[in-house]
């Protein structure tokens, strides 16, 4: 229902984090819709806002729903470390957050860029100082106490820590980036709104009613819907094509 924003046990949730999610997310789209602007929509791969939403849309719920972790395929981007580095630059877009923490933001952000660069280069002995502190039982201060030049970047607390975590997982965080590629791509095929599902002849019945019902944005929209299947997909991927629209 055009201009209708609402939140909460209205859309199937349960808990207050869940409708305070919704109820900010309902709030800035309101507003831009007054101000005639684009909706604003957190992915899956950006936030747990948007694990909830999505899966709200794409799955429905026939009992109220929680946000756990385990919902969320890229948990190991979405920490609570790292929410600033996530998402204050949208509250900063929005008007939601003021100058001063959006440029002390921009400062953490340029320690840490600069510290991993340093780590990666600086060698000690025959290893980096990266490749010491990716061992399990070195820790930064530890790089402290064997680089002198390290402690004049004066980094806070929570720097020393995603820089930690950034060098010790890097491998596990490389791949899940190389996984949302994949996904953005499957985000950026939008399905148009004049899409006949019923004229389908080749999908599956139940693909064809939760289509219908749900009416997905994107191509990875749809993959998530259950009762749609990958050849379900590949079948719609062939109409889209044959039509000439993505």
């Amino acid at each position: 229902m055009e201009n209708l924003f609402h939140a909460g046990q209205i859309n199937g949730t349960s808990g207050y984090e869940e409708a305070a999610a919704q109820g900010i997310m309902a709030g800035i789209n309101a507003a831009l819709k007054i101000q005639g602007k684009e909706p604003f929509v957190l992915d899956r791969s950006e936030a747990y806002i948007g694990v909830l939403i999505d899966d709200l849309v794409t799955k429905g719920t026939q009992e109220p729903y929680r946000m756990f972790t385990s919902r969320a395929e890229y948990r190991l981007l979405l920490r609570h470390d790292n929410a600033d580095r996530r998402l204050m630059k949208y509250g900063y877009r929005y008007g939601l957050i003021s100058e001063q923490p959006w440029r002390k933001l921009q400062e953490k952000e340029d320690s840490i860029t600069g510290t991993l660069a340093y780590l990666d280069k600086k060698m000690v002995g025959p290893d980096t100082l990266a490749k010491i502190l990716s061992r399990p039982d070195s820790t930064f201060d530890h790089l402290l106490a064997i680089d002198a030049e390290l402690s004049q970047r004066h980094l806070s607390k929570e720097g020393k820590d995603q820089v930690e975590i950034e060098v010790k997982y890097k491998g596990y965080i490389e791949r899940q980036h190389i996984q949302i590629e994949k996904f953005k791509k499957m985000e950026d095929y939008k399905i148009p709104s004049w899409v006949d599902y019923q004229n389908i002849s080749e999908l599956r019945k139940e693909a064809r009613q939760k289509l219908l019902q749900i009416r997905p944005a994107s191509l990875a929209q749809a993959s998530r819907i259950s009762g749609v299947s990958p050849a379900d997909i590949s079948i719609l991927m062939i109409h889209l094509a044959g039509k000439g629209k993505r």
